[in-house]
């Protein structure tokens, strides 16, 4: 039998996935200047959220730590931003995050979500493709890199029922 005294126990509270909300404005934009080279700027966050599109953030210990940015078009779940602070990436954030994009979108009537990553974004290329995102194009030219441009590699996953049980 394991005792726990006050001293042992740690209290920790599971993270909190709810609506992006315009409140979320300034910390969201925070994250984005951390996380991105090329951050979005407050305005187009501010525009989607005006927008209502139907966007999230996660919540650990009653802060922000990341958040996605997506709109349905037709049948189809657009993933336009989805952003981790960089100290707490790769502790399954995303993961939990996309999860549920998956689960909205699916309830949505959406078939499939669809993605645009730089094709320098190695470690997104790689987590896309572990959430089972499929290369289907590219698009050259795409993003701003400092004077230059960069290409996205489009991204598509299905949704079927198999993936959402």
């Amino acid at each position: 039998m394991v005792e726990f005294t006050p001293a042992t126990a740690v209290m920790t509270q599971a993270p909190v996935i709810r609506p992006l909300e315009v409140e979320d404005l300034e910390t969201i934009v925070g994250i984005e200047q951390q996380a991105h080279a090329y951050p979005w700027k407050k305005s187009i966050h501010l525009s989607c959220i005006e927008q209502e599109y139907p966007s999230l953030v996660l919540e650990a210990e009653g802060s922000i730590i990341a958040y996605v940015v997506f709109n349905y078009l037709y049948d189809e779940c657009h993933l336009m931003n989805i952003t981790t602070k960089p100290s707490l990436q790769g502790r399954g954030y995303a993961s939990q995050l996309i999860q549920t994009l998956y689960q909205h979108s699916a309830l949505a009537g959406m078939n499939s979500v669809l993605l645009e990553v730089r094709e320098s974004n190695h470690p997104a290329l790689s987590f896309y493709a572990k959430e089972g995102f499929e290369k289907i194009g590219h698009r050259p030219d795409y993003y701003p890199k400092g004077v230059d441009r960069e290409g996205a590699v489009v991204m598509r996953r299905s949704l079927s029922d198999s993936l959402l049980s």
